[in-house]
């Protein structure tokens, strides 16, 4: 296995991230999803800066000459999340910035997740909305929102923000593409439905 697959990385090429956030109405040839995480540590009701990465979904793959199931971003970085970092003695703030928002299944094991650990709270903008007019994938983002997570489309200000977080950007400053505010807007109402009917 690739260790990067399995664990996170620390930053997204400016090619990469502009290919795979761009918040298109139809986003074509994009089958990977990328979530750019923070994670901060509550003490004293202050959160304090933990970690910051970027997961991918990991392909199907061979390993030690078995075939393994892929997984997707989400459940890569709760793996990692519940490995390396998860005690029960602190209180968590999870953001997650995704190119895709979650599907029905991921959703489902979040929703698990935060029950079981309830020091844990989770904020999820997402670029795009993965098959927004299937009712099991609307499903999965209302069951998020009654989870407690807040959902939500990145809006042009939080894609300068990844930029500057999380690409290598070499100093370089954001290109607001065509299209992206009204994108937002379309998208932002599309979401707002879609938690509304939940």
């Amino acid at each position: 296995m690739e260790p990067w697959l399995s664990n996170p990385m620390y930053s997204l090429s400016p090619k990469t991230y502009n290919f795979h956030f761009q918040n298109l109405p139809f986003a074509y040839g994009r089958n990977n999803t990328y979530i750019c995480c923070e994670v901060e540590k509550r003490k004293n009701n202050s959160p304090k800066s933990y970690y910051k990465g970027v997961f991918r979904n990991q392909p199907s793959h061979l390993q030690q000459g078995y075939p393994e199931e892929p997984l997707h971003a989400e459940q890569c970085f709760l793996s990692w999340f519940d490995d390396k970092c998860l005690s029960p003695r602190v209180d968590y703030n999870v953001t997650w910035y995704m190119s895709w928002s979650p599907c029905l299944e991921c959703a489902e094991e979040v929703v698990s997740f935060l029950e079981e650990h309830e020091n844990v709270s989770l904020t999820i903008s997402v670029s795009r909305l993965y098959n927004c007019d299937d009712e099991d994938q609307q499903r999965g983002l209302q069951l998020l929102h009654e989870a407690g997570a807040q959902v939500a489309m990145m809006s042009p200000e939080d894609f300068e923000y990844c930029w500057d977080t999380f690409v290598d950007n070499r100093g370089r400053s954001f290109w607001y593409w065509k299209g992206i505010r009204r994108n937002y807007y379309a998208l932002d109402e599309k979401l707002r439905e879609i938690l509304c009917r939940g």
